[in-house]
């Protein structure tokens, strides 16, 4: 029965009964007729019959949120009775904004992974776009900033700090200032993807200012340039602009005003977690655990 549980969820992470049976390799009679028997063990519907549809029925919803957990770690206790090179075989889909994977503290990790585990073969895809990972077939995928709602399974690693800054001499051209009505009157160099500047004041309440950018750019490197020549106030991550505050390059501004840091997640389908994902997930925990990134 648990190999049918088991395949229960699995089929959950498709569209249909005959893509489930494509992508596992399993002939379609053989997995319904599999879904029926445990369907008639337990006395209820697990899915919808729908044309070019498969959800869950509301009992398949609970029944499989009962199952994932206590399925996935007998998945583990059976990986990790199995032969030590066996279970560090494989190759691992990943997805991950570009400016993140480049940064200092980033930089040699996966190298290390690498050497750690050498069988394991990386397949990654540098990308600021939030792609359904069912859909686009990613086993795992970093992401910054708040997460809405979904079915997949989301860790919180760190938090990033993000930063307020400008050019001295595009100060001295507009003055500093004071309030978000102040900033309003200087250019403005835009980060993408985050469109609005999220603050606490001294309070500690959130506040948003929405800048009007002449520069917008998806490379930290191109918007610290920007600012570095004066074009306009920096809003985004700290880590590529540190050395330029430390020589005074660039000053902060607003100092009532605090930057919201901005969550660094790990994120993958709402299923059975391969063994090889388990200890990227684990390893990238571990090292991007440390405070101020």
């Amino acid at each position: 029965m648990l190999d049918i549980i088991d395949l229960f969820i699995k089929i959950n992470c498709y569209n249909t009964f005959h893509e489930a049976a494509t992508k596992l390799n399993i002939p379609l009679a053989t997995l319904q007729r599999r879904i029926k028997k445990l369907e008639s063990n337990l006395s209820l519907a697990l899915f919808y019959r729908e044309r070019g549809c498969l959800r869950l029925t509301e009992p398949g919803k609970k029944f499989y949120t009962q199952c994932l957990s206590p399925v996935e770690n007998l998945q583990n206790i059976l990986d990790s009775f199995k032969g030590h090179c066996d279970n560090e075989k494989g190759s691992i889909k990943l997805i991950a904004p570009q400016n993140f994977i480049k940064s200092d503290f980033v930089n040699g990790l996966f190298k290390d992974f690498s050497h750690r585990y050498p069988e394991i073969k990386i397949h990654m895809i540098l990308s600021d776009e939030r792609l359904d990972l069912k859909k686009a077939e990613f086993d795992l995928a970093v992401r910054i900033g708040k997460l809405v709602n979904s079915q997949n399974i989301c860790k919180v690693i760190n938090k990033m700090d993000f930063v307020l800054a400008a050019s001295p001499k595009l100060i001295a051209q507009y003055g500093m200032p004071k309030t978000f009505t102040d900033l309003s009157k200087l250019p403005h160099i835009s980060f993408t993807p985050f469109k609005n500047w999220k603050f606490l004041d001294a309070n500690g309440e959130f506040c948003i200012f929405e800048p009007e950018p002449n520069f917008i750019a998806n490379d930290i490197e191109m918007c610290a340039l920007a600012a570095l020549e004066g074009r306009g106030v920096y809003y985004g991550p700290l880590f590529h602009l540190k050395k330029h505050i430390k020589n005074t390059e660039l000053i902060t501004l607003l100092g009532d005003f605090i930057p919201i840091k901005r969550d660094i997640n790990l994120v993958w389908p709402d299923k059975l977690i391969p063994y090889t994902s388990r200890l990227l997930i684990d390893f990238l925990s571990d090292k991007l655990s440390e405070p101020h990134i």
